[in-house]
């Protein structure tokens, strides 16, 4: 997702503007964290047309020419998990400004945004 991009960005000198309202802000969700991120379902990585009469070779294309992941079996597989982690954390120095309802933000200041919706909250 956005860490991906922005990290490209900053390789290449390029400014990352990331636009979110500040609801969506959190310091709970840290990059391979499972305990505060949301997980989707794992089967969705992954794009299978395996039928029972087609199997797939080690390229991915089956005996009838339908193309199938190398990982349409996955769940056989032992020791392999999918983890399909719905959010991703941008790391603020790759962010240059965030664009919120309050204004133009340097990434720096999102803690103290969030520390005053926690302070309103309480």
């Amino acid at each position: 997702g956005t860490a991906l991009v922005a990290r490209m960005a900053k390789t290449f000198n390029k400014p990352v503007l990331v636009c979110a309202e500040t609801h969506k802000f959190s310091d709970r969700v840290q990059l391979d964290s499972i305990c505060s991120n949301e997980l989707g379902d794992p089967d969705r990585l992954v794009s299978c047309v395996c039928t029972p009469s087609s199997s797939a070779t080690e390229t991915g294309a089956t005996k009838d020419g339908a193309n199938s992941s190398c990982l349409c079996n996955w769940r056989s597989t032992s020791g392999l998990e999918l983890l399909n982690l719905t959010y991703d954390l941008t790391p603020p120095d790759h962010v240059s400004l965030v664009v919120t309802e309050f204004g133009l933000l340097p990434a720096s200041s999102v803690p103290a945004i969030i520390r005053e919706k926690d302070s309103a909250a309480a």
